[in-house]
């Protein structure tokens, strides 16, 4: 049979096939770059884990409420860290396992507030939410709540004390929105097309503390309900982030 295929086919064929290769390759480059960070992430306490216990066990120091203190401290760490990227890889199949119903989201930020406040407290940060009416969407209601959650535990993380965070629930006839406010020390504008990049910290007043992955996870889950977060600051006078959401199922 006689070949039909036309040049301009044959050339679509190719930049297609083009775009699949750099596809591949930019993927690639990803992982690597993800996996030599999460080595850097788990070899500080690893490594703080091991001298501590070498010290001990040799009688370097004593076992020490304080000494032994420190060592519990960085197993949290490596723990917390081990923990952040199992949620994160969970978050990026979310889509595939969401359980959707009818969700509130004006209660359910409200009982994020409610479990987050001893975080503020302790850190001598305010934590308000402005009155809303309710307003629903359908999603999952765990994922959902995790995703608030991750906000306010960065504006705890990089707020100062005296500070202030407000959350607030609003809607349009087709899109719902959560806001978190913060009075904080904000993010450079340089910065902000990398904040929810996996293992971006920022300039968090306390290294270490975080493990970069948090808001990684907010673009997931709210990406995985056909939603978005977005970010806008000065740099100056706080941060503001920006969940939004459908009214209606999405078939994301």
């Amino acid at each position: 049979a006689q070949d039909m295929t036309s040049p301009t086919e044959l050339g679509g064929l190719a930049r297609a096939f083009d775009a699949a290769a750099d596809d591949v390759a930019r993927s690639e480059a990803a992982r690597r770059r993800l996996s030599a960070d999460v080595a850097h992430e788990l070899r500080t306490p690893l490594a703080a884990l091991q001298a501590g216990l070498e010290e001990l066990e040799d009688g370097l120091v004593p076992p020490t409420p304080e000494n032994l203190g420190a060592l519990h401290q960085q197993a949290v760490r490596l723990g917390r860290i081990v923990e952040d990227l199992a949620v994160l890889s969970a978050a990026e199949t979310a889509a595939f396992s969401l359980r959707r119903e009818s969700v509130d989201l004006a209660s359910l930020v409200e009982d994020a507030i409610t479990a987050a406040r001893p975080a503020f407290s302790a850190r001598g940060i305010t934590i308000t939410s402005d009155e809303s009416a309710p307003v629903n969407v359908v999603g999952d209601v765990d994922r959902l709540h995790q995703a608030v959650g991750n906000l306010l535990s960065n504006a705890a993380r990089y707020c100062r004390p005296g500070d202030e965070v407000r959350a607030s629930v609003t809607a349009s006839a087709r899109e719902a929105f959560v806001t978190v406010q913060d009075t904080g020390p904000g993010i450079p504008p340089e910065d902000l097309p990398y904040v929810f990049d996996r293992m971006w910290r920022g300039g968090a007043p306390a290294p270490g503390t975080g493990s970069g992955i948090g808001l990684a996870v907010v673009r997931e889950l709210t990406e995985a309900h056909g939603g978005s977060v977005s970010v806008s600051s000065d740099g100056v006078t706080g941060t503001t982030f920006t969940i939004t959401l459908p009214r209606s199922p999405s078939s994301a």
